[in-house]
């Protein structure tokens, strides 16, 4: 369960989420709003989609030797 915990991919799903939340609690304007959702909606699939191909490369790399 640690190991779980300390996943950068965990941790910036949940930092956009809170993002997008914070945007609500914040009560920024509509089109400020729109703007940092959908910087989230960009970056955060991005990150994590990235991540995870390094991952994969990692344990293919490492099963080859």
């Amino acid at each position: 369960m640690k190991e779980k915990l300390k996943s950068r991919k965990l941790w910036m799903a949940i930092g956009g989420l809170l993002t997008v939340m914070a945007t609500e609690w914040l009560n920024l304007s509509p089109e400020l709003s729109e703007q940092v959702i959908g910087a989230v909606i960009i970056i955060v699939p991005a990150y994590v989609g990235s991540q995870s191909i390094v991952d994969a490369m990692k344990e293919y790399a490492a099963k080859k030797k």
